[in-house]
């Protein structure tokens, strides 16, 4: 029975802490302990020592060398005569003992050892895991879990749990899995492939069917990938990448959305036959290519205090980096869609969505374009439109620096593995409930319909924000972009109708 001890060679430390000894298991310190364990390699390496305490000792020497107590020997029973091997009688062996420990049984898909109190223990090992999910988010409240809330985590926990994946005692401390995910959706907002990273229990085989039988279909399994004991999805997840569908009227400032339907405003003087193919064609690309150039200044490192909620400008977490925005359009039962894809490393709460809103208030003409930049410039915060949830989805999340570094060991995280079943649950989940559900493009007008300067007040946002400059003290007007660390903070104020706000969601998180 070990026992830890002062060393000597540690001065007084406690043995265990010897970072870098070459020790090894069996060898005794310097202290009069004996080594027995070692962790890591190199300076990093440690080493735990102590004296052993034994039940029974041969000699008395073995006892002082270990520095134990010795013990009194058992006295020989004189009349059990010993019997060597020589002397056994013909024919006779020795009959096997009993195992009197474990007696393995399978009960619903999972390996227990029962021991003899009856006691059903799982001892099948737990293993790291980077495990690929998709779900559509709609009837949801976000994927992170939330006490009194139905959130994706949930229902993903319980799969697990009755596929064997997690054991009964684990079950409800995602702490004891190490449970993280790679991105935390907001409620409504689905995702075509997520990672979750944990501790699961991969025996017997067929796990990954077991888990999709307890999962509702608007969830799905699409596979796991065995990963190093440190590895942590949220934090070496170096990108992000998310998609955001509208329809192509709704870039539109021609198309009125007044009353209950919405049509073009210039329909009486269209031409026709060829002339008005090419003449739709040519508008279609001037307003994907005018919507593109506005996304596009939001790319490189910016303030994005007044696109989220709970941040103030000179808070650091406000700043985020937008690597690329992309667009492209497909058609669908007659109509013109516009796919916007949004690359990052993180997101804030309710980023993209506010990214979109602001963009689709300057392509309707709603608000001034300058608007944008003074949002993202400006100390003060304003109310930026928050575009609805449904049409945003998690595309993908990318691993390119734990590839690099660990990808040798058990493989390289990439969606690629499981992409015939991220696509097929893409169509018949994602796409087909927002793209061609009958709901989406009313479900729009209705927001459109909305966005107006006399709920925003666009019109004033640059009036509002030379007051807020002129009122600044002249050591901040000095300084650089972004402010410095010894400033004081500003004081919290917000423009427009923002309504009460929410608590802080954190980052990546959209």
């Amino acid at each position: 029975i070990p026992f830890l001890q002062t060393c000597a060679k540690t001065r007084g430390k406690v043995a265990g802490r010897a970072g870098g000894c070459a020790l090894e298991q069996g060898t005794v310190c310097e202290g009069g302990s004996i080594v027995c364990r070692t962790e890591g390699e190199g300076r990093g390496r440690k080493v735990f020592a102590g004296v052993f305490l034994l039940r029974r000792m041969t000699t008395p020497k073995a006892s002082s060398d270990t520095g134990a107590l010795p013990e009194e020997e058992p006295k020989q029973k004189a009349e059990e005569p010993v019997v060597t091997k020589a002397e056994e009688p013909e024919g006779k062996t020795e009959e096997p003992k009993p195992k009197t420990k474990a007696v393995q049984t399978l009960v619903e898909g999972r390996e227990y050892d029962e021991n003899q109190q009856g006691q059903k223990i799982n001892k099948l090992k737990k293993r790291k895991v980077a495990l690929y999910v998709g779900y559509y988010g709609k009837a949801y409240q976000g994927m992170q879990r939330n006490p009194g809330a139905h959130t994706i985590e949930d229902v993903l926990e319980k799969a697990l749990n009755k596929a064997g994946g997690i054991s009964d005692d684990n079950f409800g401390d995602m702490t004891k899995v190490s449970w993280m995910r790679a991105a935390r959706t907001d409620k409504g907002v689905s995702a075509a492939c997520n990672v979750v990273s944990l501790k699961m229990v991969l025996e017997p085989e067929g796990v990954l069917d077991r888990i999709n039988e307890h999962l509702p279909e608007d969830i799905r399994a699409f596979g796991f990938v065995r990963v190093t004991g440190g590895f942590c999805s949220r934090k070496m997840c170096d990108r992000r990448r998310y998609g955001y569908v509208l329809p192509l009227w709704a870039l539109d400032p021609s198309h009125s959305v007044e009353g209950n339907k919405r049509q073009k405003a210039s329909a009486g003087s269209a031409p026709s036959g060829a002339a008005a193919g090419e003449s739709e064609r040519a508008s279609k690309d001037e307003l994907v290519s005018r919507f593109s150039a506005i996304l596009q200044q939001f790319q490189g490192t910016h303030n994005f205090h007044s696109y989220t909620k709970g941040k103030e400008w000179s808070e650091p977490q406000a700043k985020r980096f937008i690597i690329r925005w992309r667009l492209e359009t497909f058609e669908l039962k007659g109509e013109t869609y516009v796919k916007c894809e949004v690359l990052g490393q993180s997101f804030l709460y309710h980023q993209i969505r506010k990214m979109i809103g602001m963009a689709l208030a300057i392509s309707r003409n709603v608000a001034p374009e300058e608007c944008l930049q003074i949002a993202l410039n400006s100390r003060k915060k304003f109310n930026v439109p928050l575009a609805p949830e449904f049409p945003l989805y998690l595309e993908e999340c990318v691993f390119n620096s734990y590839n690099k570094k660990h990808g040798h060991l058990h493989g390289e995280l990439s969606r690629d593995r499981f992409l015939s079943e991220i696509n097929a649950f893409k169509r018949a989940m994602i796409d087909k409930n927002i793209v061609e559900s009958a709901e989406f493009n009313e479900d729009v007008l209705t927001w459109v319909r909305g966005l107006n300067d006399g709920l925003y007040h666009f019109s004033q946002w640059k009036k509002w924000d030379e007051e807020a400059r002129a009122a600044m003290p002249a050591k901040a007007k000095r300084a650089p972009k972004g402010g410095s660390a010894g400033e004081k903070a500003p004081a919290k104020e917000a423009v427009g109708a923002e309504g009460p706000k929410e608590a802080e969601k954190g980052p990546d998180k959209e």
